[in-house]
């Protein structure tokens, strides 16, 4: 739920006139400072020489990160938002490339659902020109960059110390997020008052999910789990378009009308059926 205003949110801020900086590099900084502090409440010794975990951890996140952005910047939330469902398909494809287990049936049909999905989301914006083709590429690149960090962050957290893997991990993150600030010129922080007030606003919904996601993952180690509840953000950021969106001066419900609502609601669904049947075989290969 927090994941879903976030993103109408962000939306929000970007037609204040905030920037690609400001959801990218403001957001991870804040992160950072938000995990910085767990650093010192690790019981275990910090391991050092495993430094690398959390920095590549942090550069897949910021790489999902960035593309989540972009799709929330260029194209609609009730399209983008719900195509984040198919991380728990990468997540399944992604441990079975490291595994050697090949994809089960349900797998098979829950990307094939998740194909589906996609298209139906469509249904409504084929005549709106490329900038659907652009948000689903965008999105599915961030849910894979996404799915590799959530993989990552089951597979080294408990070992390297759960709570300083996430305090290093989001420090790398906001480190990386400002080495994209010379490439976004002079200007990118310039932006409103309310522009700022949007954004700081987000930034916090973020770290809520952030410390939710995150922890329940390195703690538990049960990725794919945890992505099937996730994936429910994509209903809920239809349904807030939907029903609250005139209030962040979201305009996605009157530019493709109630129709056009119901097609991307139904592709939602489809997503998320698609999610259940990896998840229902959840002890054969997900986790």
């Amino acid at each position: 739920m927090a994941f879903a205003l976030g993103s109408v949110v962000f939306k929000r801020a970007f037609a204040e006139g905030a920037g690609v900086a400001h959801a990218v590099v403001v957001n991870n900084v804040f992160l950072a400072l938000l995990f910085l502090p767990l650093l010192a409440l690790e019981p275990k010794p910090v391991p050092w020489h495993l430094w690398y975990y959390p920095v590549l951890t942090g550069l897949a996140f910021v790489t999902g990160h960035l593309l989540n952005v972009l799709s929330l910047r260029w194209g609609d939330v009730s399209v983008a938002t719900p195509l984040l469902g198919s991380k728990v398909v990468f997540i399944a494809l992604i441990l079975w490339a490291v595994v050697g287990r090949s994809p089960t049936v349900a797998q098979w049909w829950a990307a094939g659902l998740t194909t589906a999905g996609v298209l139906v989301m469509g249904m409504s914006d084929l005549r709106q020109g490329t900038r659907w083709g652009r948000t689903i590429l965008l999105a599915l690149g961030c849910a894979g960059a996404f799915a590799v960090t959530d993989v990552l962050i089951q597979t080294w957290a408990s070992e390297f110390g759960v709570l300083s893997f996430l305090s290093l991990q989001f420090v790398a993150l906001a480190a990386f997020s400002g080495l994209l600030l010379p490439f976004l010129g002079p200007g990118a922080l310039r932006a409103s008052r309310s522009a700022w007030k949007w954004t700081l606003f987000a930034a916090a919904l973020s770290g809520v999910q952030a410390i939710l996601i995150t922890g329940t993952i390195g703690f538990w180690k049960n990725a794919a789990g945890v992505n099937t509840v996730y994936a429910t953000r994509g209903i809920w950021s239809v349904l807030r378009v939907w029903g609250a969106g005139s209030w962040f001066r979201n305009r996605e419900r009157h530019d493709v009308g109630h129709r056009g609502m119901a097609w991307r609601l139904a592709g939602a669904v489809l997503i998320l059926v698609a999610v259940g049947l990896v998840m229902r075989e959840g002890d054969s290969g997900v986790r």
